[in-house]
Parts: C-alpha cells; sequence; structure tokens
C-alpha cells in the first residue's frame, strides 16, 4: 500500500489545474486538499448515466457502483440536474465526495472527461491502480457550441472498426461530439446494404481484380474493406457512449465513380470519350434523370436509417462535374421539362428528390455548400461550409444552419510545414495557426452567427494509403495536437492566448496523450550551424536525435556537434511515440534551382505548360491525355550539375496521382547515354549522381493511373 501511494503521489506533480486542462473550462476555483479514491471509494450513479458509470469503470478501478440517488461520504456520485442545458456541467470535488451534476447524459459525461484530466496522465492507460489523489476543485462549465465535429475519411482510405472506435475514444476526451463518418467515394464504398450486397463486397476494394482503379497508393494490389451493419451498429452504440453523435455520409451525385465502376447503370446515357484515360470511363456522377437511380437512393437511406440514430444523413453535393450533365440527352430533357435554369438546379432537382426520401424515413438533409448554389433547397437543410468562410457567410446569410470548416483553418490533411507530407490547395495548417481561428474576426452579422451551427475539423485521406495505414502513425501525427485546438475553438467562450495554450500542452497534455497512446507531431527542433559546430535546441522536454544521411543511423544529440558538412546532417525530436519532422540546418535545408529545360513525348495543357515546373515553385504542368509505355519526360540542365541528389515525381507534388504507374528513371553524364539509375515508386525516385547531371529522365512502362492526365512537377534538388 505504501508503494502504491508514492506511485501516486509522484504521479500528482501531473495533476490538472484551470490553466492546463484543453479545452479550458469556463470557471474553475481551486481548493487546497486532496480527495483519495481509494478500494473502498464507492461510484454512485444515477440511472439516466448508467452507461456513463460504466466508461468510468473502465478507467477507475471501483470495486463498488450503485444505482442510487443517494451518496455517502468517499463516494463519487453521476447525477443529472434538470435546470442545466444538456451538456453543461458542475464537477465538485471536495474533502467528502468527487459529484458530476449534468445538465444531461452530454453533460455527465463532460464532467468526466474534466475529471480524468484532473488525474495522473496514466488513468488513460486503463491500467492506473488506486489510490488516486485528486486536487479539491469546483469547475461550472458548458461549450460554446453544441457541435463540435470531426470527420473522419474512410473511403479514400479503409479504417478499419477498432480503429474507428480507437479515434472515437481520442476525441471523447477532447470534448469533440459529432462524427461525420465518409463512408463513400470516388475510391470506395464502405457500408454494407442487404439490398445490394455488390455495393460493398465489390465496391469496398480497389485494385487487382476490382473494377475500382486503385489510386495513391498501393497500385498492385487489391486492397480495403467495408463495415457490416452490426459493424456500424457497434460504432453508433460505442460512439453515444461516449457523447457523439455519429453522421454518415453517402457522397452523391458527384464523388461516385466506385459506385458507377460496379452498377454502370446510375451513370448518365451518353458514351464518354475516353481517349485521354487510356480506354478507362472515369465518370463519376449519377444521372439525374434516371427514376431507376430514385429507387436505389431509396433503398440506401432505408437502410442506412436503421443503422445510424443520428437525425441527419450527409448526402454530399460537392464538386459535381456538370458536363457529365450536359452531355446527358436525358438530363438535358429533364433540364427543359421542368423548367430548370443551368446545372446548378438539376442538382437542387436531384438533391430535393433525395431530400424527400430523407423525410419519408424522419431523417434530415446535410450537403456540402455547394449544394444550395442553384437556390431551391429548403433552409432546413444542413450546410457544411468547406472552401472559405466566404462561403460559411454565404450559407448563413441564407438562412442555412452552417457547420464552419474552411480548410484553410480546419482540414487536418493539410501540411504542417512546407517540408512534411500533406495537401497543399488551402494553408500550411500548424497548431499555433489553426489555434488562431476565431469566428468574432470574420464579420458575422448577429443574425448570421445564429445559423452557425457548430465548427468541424475533417481529415479527408488519399495521403493516408501512402503513409502506412496498417498504423496509426501518420493519421496520429497529422490529427495531434491540431485536434486539441479544434477542442478549444469549439468549447471555450474566451479563449486563452497561443503562449497559454502551448504552455499547458507541454506541461501537461503532452504526457496524457503518450498514455493516449496517440504518437502525436511535436514543434520542430531550432538548429543553427555557425564556426564548424551544428547545435540543436527544443522548447519542451522531447530528445533531439540527429541523422547522418550517408549512414542512416540515428544517434541522441548531446552537444553541439563538430561538423563540416552539415548539408548530410538531420534532426528529430522525439517524446515516446511523439516524433517532430525532419529538419536541419540552412545548409542542410537549402534546394538547388539550375536553370532547366523540360520536354515530354506527350502534349501539354497550354493553362499548365511544361515552364511551370521549370520555376521551381509549386506550380505544375499537366498532360492533355495519361501516359502509355515508352512515354517519357526529361529534365535537361543548362549546364553540369553537381550534387548530392535529386528527387523526380510524377503525379501532384503531395499527392500520388496523375503519375506513371510503372517506369524507370535514368541519368546522363554526357548529354547523350543515359543509364537507368532504379524502378520508379509511386511515381518517382530519388537519383544520387556519381558525377555532374546534364539531364535526367523518367520513362514509363506501363498505362499510366486511373487519370485523364499526368501532373509534372519541379525537380528537387540538394
Amino acid at each position: 500500500m505504501k508503494l502504491k501511494l508514492l506511485f501516486a503521489l509522484l504521479f500528482a506533480t501531473h495533476i490538472a489545474t484551470a490553466s492546463n486542462i484543453i479545452p479550458e473550462p469556463k470557471s474553475f476555483k481551486n481548493e487546497s486538499g486532496h480527495f483519495t479514491i481509494t478500494p473502498k471509494t464507492a461510484l454512485v450513479y444515477n440511472s439516466a448515466v448508467r452507461e456513463a458509470a460504466t466508461y468510468l469503470l473502465e478507467y477507475i478501478p471501483f470495486r463498488q457502483i450503485l444505482s442510487s440517488n443517494k451518496t455517502m461520504p468517499g463516494d463519487i456520485f453521476l447525477t443529472i440536474n434538470d435546470f442545466w442545458d444538456e451538456e453543461e456541467y458542475r464537477l465538485t470535488i471536495d474533502k467528502n465526495n468527487i459529484r458530476i451534476e449534468g445538465g444531461g447524459y452530454g453533460g455527465v459525461f463532460n464532467g468526466i472527461q474534466t475529471l480524468l484530466q484532473m488525474m495522473p496522465s496514466e488513468i488513460y492507460t486503463r491500467k492506473c491502480r488506486l489510490p488516486i489523489e485528486v486536487p479539491f476543485a469546483e469547475i461550472h462549465d458548458a461549450p460554446k457550441l453544441s457541435y463540435r465535429g470531426f470527420m473522419l475519411d474512410v473511403a479514400r482510405t479503409w479504417i478499419p472498426t477498432e480503429r474507428v472506435k480507437r479515434y472515437i475514444d481520442l476525441m471523447a476526451y477532447h470534448k469533440l461530439n459529432k462524427l461525420h463518418f465518409h463512408l463513400t467515394d470516388d475510391e470506395g464504398w464502405r457500408i454494407e446494404l442487404k439490398s445490394h450486397p455488390e455495393f460493398a463486397s465489390i465496391g469496398g476494394f480497389r485494385g487487382g481484380d476490382s473494377p475500382v482503379h486503385p489510386r495513391y497508393a498501393k497500385f498492385d494490389e487489391r486492397w480495403g474493406g467495408y463495415y457490416t451493419q452490426d459493424e456500424l451498429r457497434d460504432i453508433v452504440a460505442y460512439a453515444a457512449q461516449r457523447n457523439i453523435e455519429v453522421i454518415p455520409e453517402i457522397d452523391m451525385p458527384g464523388h461516385s465513380k466506385a459506385l458507377g465502376a460496379i452498377h454502370h447503370d446510375i451513370l448518365c446515357n451518353f458514351e464518354p470519350n475516353t481517349a485521354s484515360t487510356n480506354g478507362l470511363d472515369i465518370r463519376n456522377v449519377w444521372c439525374a434523370a434516371k427514376e431507376s437511380n430514385y429507387a436505389i437512393v431509396e433503398d440506401i437511406i432505408k437502410e442506412m436509417s436503421g443503422i445510424f440514430t443520428s437525425e441527419y444523413i450527409h448526402i454530399g453535393g460537392d464538386e459535381v462535374d456538370m458536363s457529365q450533365w450536359r452531355a446527358c440527352p436525358d438530363c438535358q430533357r429533364l433540364k427543359k421539362e421542368k423548367g430548370l435554369t443551368d446545372e446548378h438546379q438539376i442538382e437542387d432537382y436531384f438533391i430535393s428528390r433525395v431530400t424527400n426520401i430523407l423525410t419519408k424515413y424522419g431523417k434530415k438533409p446535410a450537403v456540402w455548400h455547394e449544394a444550395i448554389e442553384g437556390g431551391l433547397l429548403p433552409t432546413s437543410t444542413r450546410v457544411y461550409g468547406w472552401k472559405s468562410i466566404r462561403h460559411c457567410k454565404q450559407s448563413t446569410e441564407r438562412g442555412y444552419p452552417t457547420i464552419v470548416m474552411p480548410g484553410e483553418y480546419f482540414y487536418l490533411d493539410m501540411k504542417q510545414s512546407d517540408r512534411e507530407e500533406g495537401h497543399i490547395w488551402a494553408a500550411i495548417i500548424d497548431t499555433k495557426r489553426l489555434h488562431s481561428f476565431d469566428l468574432s474576426n470574420y464579420g458575422f452579422s448577429a443574425a448570421q452567427s445564429r445559423n452557425i451551427a457548430g465548427i468541424e475539423a475533417s481529415f479527408f485521406s488519399e495521403l493516408y494509403i501512402a503513409n502506412r495505414p496498417e498504423s496509426n502513425d501518420y493519421l496520429d501525427y497529422m490529427l495531434f495536437p491540431r485536434l486539441c485546438a479544434v477542442s478549444e475553438i469549439a468549447w471555450s467562450n474566451s479563449r486563452r492566448s497561443w503562449s497559454d495554450f502551448y504552455t499547458s500542452l507541454r506541461t501537461s497534455h503532452y504526457d496524457r496523450m503518450q498514455a493516449m497512446g496517440i504518437a502525436f507531431r511535436l514543434s520542430t527542433p531550432e538548429v543553427t550551424y555557425a564556426d564548424g559546430k551544428l547545435s540543436a535546441s527544443v522548447d519542451d522536454s522531447s530528445t533531439i536525435y540527429y541523422i547522418d544521411e550517408r549512414s542512416g543511423r540515428e544517434v541522441r544529440y548531446t552537444k553541439p556537434l563538430e561538423c563540416i558538412t552539415p548539408e548530410y546532417i538531420a534532426f528529430r525530436s522525439r517524446y515516446g511515440s511523439a516524433r517532430s519532422r525532419l529538419t536541419g540546418s540552412a545548409e542542410y535545408l537549402r534546394l538547388l534551382t539550375p536553370t532547366v529545360t523540360i520536354t515530354s513525348s506527350m502534349p501539354c495543357s497550354t493553362k499548365a505548360p511544361l515552364t511551370n515546373p521549370a520555376k521551381y515553385t509549386n506550380s505544375i504542368a499537366r498532360t492533355t491525355r495519361a501516359a502509355k509505355s515508352g512515354d517519357w519526360i526529361e529534365y535537361r540542365f543548362a549546364e553540369p550539375l553537381s550534387c548530392r541528389e535529386i528527387s523526380v515525381q510524377t503525379g501532384h507534388i503531395h499527392l500520388r496521382r496523375c503519375l506513371f504507374l510503372k517506369g524507370y528513371a535514368e541519368v546522363s553524364y554526357d548529354g547523350n547515354n543515359f543509364i537507368r539509375t532504379g524502378e520508379l515508386i509511386e511515381g518517382g525516385a530519388v537519383i544520387r549522381p556519381t558525377a555532374k547531371v546534364h539531364a535526367i529522365r523518367v520513362v514509363a512502362t506501363t498505362r499510366s493511373d486511373a487519370e485523364n492526365n499526368v501532373v509534372i512537377g519541379p525537380l528537387r534538388i540538394r
């Protein structure tokens, strides 16, 4: 018993105060002293919060758990206060009891999350032993927004049930309460339907013998999965216990390439021109004129309504390629018959038909903001504003309840620095930038503000498939601690400064996230090179390591390094499973930009010519067709080039798409003859020259991926 008490006291240094609870509570009163949870402590709960009590039992090994409206000294009591808002709570810790009152189930659950943060971080391992000391305090708290969401894309990269549950747990720890579950897209169909079992059994997989073509990675294998209806019901129940509503999304009428590949009849009634795609039909839009399509939609919604308890089903509506409707004689006839003015109103017609089906089964529609551009959808539709704040303001101005999630702040698939993987279309988003987001800075009127229904972060998973989806590392690294900042933005009324928030991360929440098993991202070490010495430092308690790229060995950094070749030395910090990005001195980070001329066997778009990537910016060239075997791209330098490494990549800079599916790289040291240096891996190669380079070339040995073009980006030369 003495050893156990000592262990608890050692962990007391990590016990939270108001300054390091995430998200920061509204009212926190510290008191002197501690309540000790011992084997004699009972958990007493009001019958309305039975599931919350069962949840708490996973973390604290109570020997007694009782349903009652009365408590005795020494107990922990969970109860409902009917006079409060649903998610409002008060946590009181004094010498007699720990008491959590909530306005509803959600309030009690929120109070439990704050209580866990008041405990040693070991509590999140679910292996914490009694006794546990918790400091006296009184906290009265409530969220700013009732919708605090996270969207997880399982369509582009398959994520098994147990891992989905893990992210539900991580959401719950941070008081996020809506899981927007992106179940279908061009790359996959993840929900079992009894009426159409082939949608999942075939459409849940891509590559190999599947009619769904592979994208983004794993090009040589059949890969994927889907959720059975029983698994989905289990996910919904698991989330509900954790105060999280699961909002499913079936993306339509666009983003439906996978479904169109296995059920071709949903597509429009015309033969597409496939000359630029090597014969592949890459259409992805439902035909709005086919009555049979609405029968299929009803089959889908009827079954989904029996699985998901949310009043909303998200039905997509974004990025619809309306040229497919313009080419369809049936859709054009529909347009004329219904008096529709343009293709946006064809989408309105489609979404309105789907909305009527939703209503029939007691559900409401949610859509991406493009779906309201036709002007016909009722204001009962929930709108998700993703492109920009401007679109969120337009949606709220028109009276739609709007989820604010502009990509330049809330898309957690974006890069966190210019030298890491991630999307680049919206912004580079590190935790500091994200934490700076404040709705009050964007001029929402009082009327518009009333239509802000919530805030949501999202993770679209195109890049995940190429970054070890079999593990959690990449997804954890992209989500945390950025999702901690989202939690605070959505919850806290008067948000603390970045300095205070970052201090709470470093001093307390890093340890909690370690115990939660999160492989989160650390801030980047500062590296300097002067007087022949390399020095590195961090602003947290992580440990720095350095890597000599010539040997690949990672060694712990303890003091400045005597070094005459800083361009080969990279640094990274680690804190348990957490890590920073690789960095180095200016000499390591410096990229060369020699004058280069790019040519290709493939014709290029006049809007994205080959002169673009020769500028060494993020500008790309784009061909007018997919590649065929024997196609090539050549980079010829104006002067012979001395360098240690050249990285060449077909496809988008940030994404394995529009690339040479297979091929090889070659180098010329004399300007005439080429030497093959290796095979392309996911469209790219790294060349380490042995002499001055006159030119390099990449050559396709098969057709490219299922796209109608190849993207050519700049070289990366070191």
